[in-house]
């Protein structure tokens, strides 16, 4: 029987042990992760089954909701089996009266107050060797990391979460996206608190002496986990974010199964994924609605 259990209720060191024995196991479902994403989490959990689904929630104008935390890409549910993702969304109170979520799952069935919506990640499979790995880039990166390599660009080298997030942060990307304070919040105390618990390390590029792309990974389970990562303009010009992908792949390939790239649904970022040998993995944004009707047809 799937249980609704506020923050306070939740047994970490439980759910964590639940996470890492799921069959979709992911960065994204551990409790540390998930605390500094969206503090005071709640949560559904099925402990005979062993499944269950972070509900990470706000509340507006005394309307509780469920929102998706930045720079996380989806909240399950995890499950050792195959997961009935549709019980889950059936089981959310009705306390909250909205939800615009992500979920890292296929399919689902149809729910009430419920509809979908396919997004689109790429995964890049490691397994099979670096030789193998970089025989499957496209001909233009193939061109993109000779033009870095003949512009004198350096690295990839370790950076600090510190680094890393100012970088992001001060970012022309950023300002472009609207990113919130809120979100740059948040980021940091992923980047930090990943960085403490030894699940997430920053890479750098520099040319002429100067860092021109940063990102920051997750690594989980023979997962690693491509968080987040930006080139300045100066970078874009010399193809530095191709480098630092490259350059972390020859590090990790043979480490970890697989490079999961977290995007991918616009079509520029599909084009510079799959042109590493990304393939695309299809998951949901689910939106609900059980607000009155009048204010339902605003959010629609």
């Amino acid at each position: 029987m799937i249980k609704h259990l506020t923050h306070a209720q939740i047994d970490k060191a439980a759910w964590d042990a639940r996470c890492r024995a799921s069959a979709n196991a992911h960065w994204y479902g551990l409790s540390a992760t998930l605390d500094a994403a969206a503090p005071g989490w709640n949560a559904l959990i099925d402990e005979e089954t062993g499944e269950q689904m972070p509900l990470p929630w706000r509340s507006k104008l005394g309307v509780k909701y469920l929102y998706q935390p930045f720079m996380v890409q989806h909240c399950g549910p995890w499950s050792p089996g195959v997961c009935d993702v549709a019980r889950f969304l059936a089981a959310i109170p009705r306390s909250y009266r909205y939800a615009d979520i992500y979920l890292g799952h296929e399919h689902a069935a149809a729910v009430s107050h419920v509809k979908f919506e396919e997004r689109r990640n790429h995964v890049l499979d490691l397994r099979s060797g670096l030789a193998v790995v970089r025989a499957g880039y496209s001909t233009n990166h193939r061109r993109s990391l000779r033009k870095a390599e003949k512009s004198g660009v350096e690295g990839p080298t370790p950076a600090s979460a510190k680094e890393v997030g100012t970088f992001l942060e001060h970012s022309a990307q950023f300002r472009e996206w609207g990113t919130t304070p809120e979100q740059v919040a948040t980021m940091h105390r992923i980047l930090h608190s990943s960085e403490k618990d030894g699940s997430g390390f920053g890479r750098v590029v520099k040319h002429a002496g100067k860092p021109v792309a940063m990102a920051w990974f997750a690594t989980f389970q023979g997962t690693l986990v491509f968080l987040k990562g930006m080139a300045s303009a100066e970078g874009r010009e010399v193809s530095a974010l191709h480098r630092l992908i490259d350059g972390t792949i020859v590090e990790c390939a043979g480490k970890h199964m697989q490079l999961d790239l977290a995007g991918g649904n616009e079509t520029d970022l599909a084009r510079f994924y799959s042109g590493f040998g990304g393939v695309p993995v299809v998951y949901l944004r689910a939106l609900m609605n059980r607000l009155p009707p009048i204010v339902r047809k605003l959010k629609q």
